[in-house]
C-alpha cells in the first residue's frame, strides 16, 4: 500500500496541483455532462426496467445478461458457453461486465453496478485525454479544446438543422431539438450517428473501459519516451504498468488492442535508441499476457471464415471520389483540417510525428480491412483516429488564431470551430432530452420475478429454446444458456447461425422433427411467450399436450422438455 501511494497516488496528486484550473474546468463541464447522462441511463419503475436511449436499449441487454451470469453463477460456470449462443465459446470482451457482476454479487443493485463504474471510467478517461494531449500538444488550453472537439464529433448535418430552423419553430428548435431527429445519421453508409458520445461512449460499455485502459497505457509509453532523465526503475515500472493495461485488452476490447499495436508500434520504432527497454518491459510483457488471454478466451471460438474481410473503401461504393464524399458527409472538414495540422507539426520531434502518423495509419487500415462481419464495428477504430485528428485540428485552430491576423484570424478560427463542432453540439443537446423517449428492457416486474424463479430452480447449464430476442427474460435475467439469442449479436461475434435459426423454427412448430432437434440441441426447457407466438409461430398446443409447464406467469409458459408427461 505504501509503495502504491508513493508510485501512483503521489504523481496523480502532483498532476492535479500543477493543472488544477484546467482539470476543474474539464470535470465541471464534460464531467458534469457525463455524470448527468449516465445517472439517467437506467430507470426502474413498477412496470419494469427501461432506458431513455435507443442505443442503450440496443446494447445494454447483452451486458446485463453477462453481468447476471457473473453475479449469480458459480465461477466454474462463467465461461461454459457464450451468453447468446449455447454452442459457442465465450469470446466477448467480458471484463467490464465481470466488474459489474462482482459488484452485484457483493450486494449492490444493478443500477449502481452499471452506472457507477461507467462514471468512474469516464472520469479516468477525461483525465487520460487531458494528460495525453498535454504531453503531445504541450498546452493546457489546447488540450481542453482538443477534448471538446473530440466529444463534439460530427459532420455537416447542422446544415439540415438550419433548414429545419428556417422552416419550423426557430426558438424551440434551437434550444429543444427534436429527440427524433439525428443530424449525423447517414443511412446509406450504415452510419446511425457520427457523434461518438451518442453512438459509442454511452451504449458500448466494453469500448468505454477499453479506451480508458488503452489511453493510460499509451500515456505511459509516451511519457517514458519523452522523459529520458527518469531513473531506470521509474521507466521500467511505468512501462510494465502500460504493458499490464495493454495486455488485458483481449478480454476488455479488442479494437483498442489493435489501436495500441499500431500506434505504440510506430512510437517504439521512432524511439530506436530506447528500443531495448521498450521491447523488454513493454512489448514482451504485453505480448505474453495478451497472447495468453487470446488463447484461453478467444482462440477457436470464431466460426465464420469470413469474420475479417478485405474491404477497400469501407462502406463507400463507386471509387475514390465516392469515398471522399462519404467522409465529407460523415466527418465534415475534419480530415482536411487534420491533414493541414500534420503539415504544421513537420518541425516537431520524430516521436510526435510518429504518434499522429500511427492514427493516420489506423484510419487507413480501417478503410481497407473490415474487422467484424458488421461494418459498423470499424467505427471503434475510426473513433480513435478522430481523437488524434482532434488534436491536429486544435493545432490548426491555434495557428490561425495566432498568425491569421488580429481580427480576421480569430473570426476564421471561430468559424472553423463551429463547422467542426456545431452538429455535435446539437446531438449532445438532443441526447440530454431523455425524458422524451422510453424503451422498456422488460415490460413487467412479473417477468423479472419469473426469470429469478428460473434462475433459482433450474440447473445452471440447462439449455433454453427461446425466440431470438435481444431483451428476452431468459438471456437478460435468468442467466441460463439459450440455443440462440439475438442473431445480430451472434453473427457479429463470429458464429454461423443460419442452420440454428432454421432448427429453431422447426422446433417451435412441434412435430417428430422437433423432437429429434430438441434432443440433438440438448434443450431442457422451451419458453413460449408473446414473441415466440407472434414472430416464430410457436405451436403451443403441441407443447401443452406433450410436456408439463414448470413455470408460468401471464406472459410466459416454460415447458420442461426433458421427458414426456
Amino acid at each position: 500500500m505504501i509503495f502504491f501511494c508513493k508510485k501512483v497516488i503521489r504523481p496523480l496528486v502532483n498532476l492535479c496541483k500543477t493543472h488544477r484550473i484546467p482539470l476543474i474546468i474539464l470535470l465541471f463541464t464534460w464531467g458534469s455532462y457525463f455524470f448527468i447522462l449516465f445517472t439517467r441511463t437506467l430507470e426502474f419503475e413498477p412496470e419494469g426496467l427501461y432506458t431513455n436511449h435507443a442505443n442503450v436499449y440496443g446494447d445494454w441487454p447483452l451486458h446485463i445478461g453477462m453481468a447476471n451470469i457473473f453475479a449469480y453463477k458459480e465461477p466454474q460456470d462463467w465461461f461454459a458457453y457464450h451468453p447468446i449462443y449455447a454452442d459457442g465459446k465465450f469470446t466477448y470482451g467480458f471484463l467490464t461486465n465481470l466488474i459489474s457482476g462482482i459488484l452485484m454479487r457483493l450486494g449492490f443493485p444493478l443500477y449502481f453496478s452499471f452506472v457507477v463504474p461507467s462514471i468512474i471510467y469516464i472520469v479516468l478517461l477525461l483525465l487520460g485525454f487531458y494528460v495525453l494531449f498535454n504531453l503531445i500538444l504541450k498546452s493546457k488550453k489546447q488540450s481542453l479544446v482538443a477534448i471538446s472537439i473530440f466529444f463534439l464529433s460530427s459532420g455537416l448535418g447542422f446544415f439540415r438543422f438550419i433548414r429545419d430552423l428556417l422552416n419550423g419553430e426557430p426558438i424551440r428548435a434551437l434550444f429543444f431539438p427534436d429527440p427524433a431527429l439525428d443530424y449525423t445519421q447517414q443511412a446509406q453508409y450504415g452510419w446511425p450517428t457520427s457523434n461518438l458520445v451518442v453512438g459509442i461512449f454511452l451504449p458500448q460499455r466494453a469500448f468505454l473501459l477499453g479506451m480508458t485502459m488503452a489511453i493510460w497505457a499509451l500515456i505511459g509509453v509516451v511519457y517514458v519516451i519523452q522523459n529520458q532523465e527518469l531513473s531506470f526503475k521509474k521507466r521500467t515500472l511505468i512501462l510494465l504498468g502500460s504493458s499490464l493495461l495493454a495486455g488485458l485488452l483481449p478480454i476488455v476490447h479488442t479494437h483498442s488492442l489493435i489501436v495500441l499495436f499500431i500506434v505504440t508500434g510506430l512510437l517504439c520504432l521512432s524511439s530506436y535508441k530506447n528500443w531495448i527497454e521498450l521491447f523488454l518491459f513493454y512489448a514482451v510483457p504485453t505480448s505474453f499476457l495478451g497472447i495468453t488471454l487470446y488463447l484461453v478466451f478467444i482462440s477457436g471460438g470464431i466460426e465464420d471464415p469470413d469474420f475479417m474481410q478485405w474491404r477497400p473503401g469501407w462502406n463507400a461504393d463507386g471509387g475514390f471520389i465516392a469515398w471522399v464524399i462519404m467522409w465529407l458527409k460523415l466527418w465534415g472538414l475534419m480530415l482536411p483540417v487534420a491533414a493541414a495540422g500534420f503539415l504544421l507539426i513537420r518541425k516537431r520531434s520524430l516521436q510526435i510525428k510518429a504518434f499522429f502518423l500511427g492514427f493516420f495509419l489506423l484510419f487507413l487500415v480501417g478503410n481497407l480491412v473490415q474487422f467484424q462481419p458488421n461494418p459498423w464495428d470499424n467505427t471503434k477504430l475510426f473513433a480513435w483516429s478522430y481523437l488524434s485528428f482532434s488534436g491536429l485540428a486544435t493545432i490548426v485552430l491555434a495557428w490561425i488564431w495566432k498568425y491569421g491576423g488580429r481580427y480576421l484570424g480569430r473570426i476564421d478560427a471561430i468559424l472553423l470551430t463551429i463547422l467542426l463542432t456545431f452538429t455535435g453540439f446539437l446531438e449532445l443537446t438532443r441526447l440530454q432530452r431523455l425524458e422524451e423517449t422510453y424503451h422498456p428492457f422488460i415490460s413487467s416486474q412479473d417477468d423479472i420475478n419469473l426469470a429469478v424463479k428460473i434462475r433459482e430452480k433450474t440447473d445452471p447449464l440447462a439449455r433454453f429454446l427461446i425466440a431470438p430476442l435481444h431483451t428476452h427474460l431468459v438471456t437478460m435475467w435468468a442467466a441460463r444458456p439459450v440455443l440462440l439469442g439475438y442473431p445480430g449479436w451472434a453473427s457479429s461475434h463470429g458464429f454461423l447461425i443460419a442452420q440454428t435459426e432454421q432448427d429453431i423454427r422447426t422446433m417451435f412448430l412441434g412435430n417428430e422433427d422437433a423432437e429429434t432437434l430438441l434432443t440433438e440441441h440438448q434443450i431442457s426447457y422451451v419458453a413460449i411467450g408473446p414473441d415466440e407466438l407472434n414472430y416464430w409461430q410457436a405451436n403451443e398446443d403441441y407443447y401443452a399436450k406433450h410436456y408439463p409447464v414448470v413455470f408460468r406467469n401471464k406472459n410466459y409458459r416454460i415447458y420442461d422438455v426433458r421427458s414426456r408427461r
